[in-house]
């Protein structure tokens, strides 16, 4: 408690409510981007960035193979 506050003899009641405004607006807007990302679909392959991570960006017949044979995998298991 502030030193002005403890002479004055006043409460912390607006300052309660200011935390949980604060709080409030962090929390919708958490919520919102939630909505957001799922709507979006950045939760769609979540095992692909592990993937992605990996690939070196050099294209050689031997990985045009693996990613052929991943995404036959792929729409097996989606059907």
């Amino acid at each position: 408690m502030c030193p002005n506050c403890i002479l004055n003899q006043a409460g912390l009641q607006t300052g309660v409510y200011v935390a949980f405004g604060v709080c409030l607006l962090f929390f919708i807007a958490a919520v919102v981007a939630m909505g957001w990302a799922f709507k979006s679909g950045e939760f769609e392959d979540i095992e692909g960035s592990k993937f992605e991570m990996l690939d070196d960006g050099d294209d050689t017949s031997l990985s045009q193979a693996a990613r052929s044979k991943i995404e036959k995998l792929r729409t097996q298991t989606k059907s």
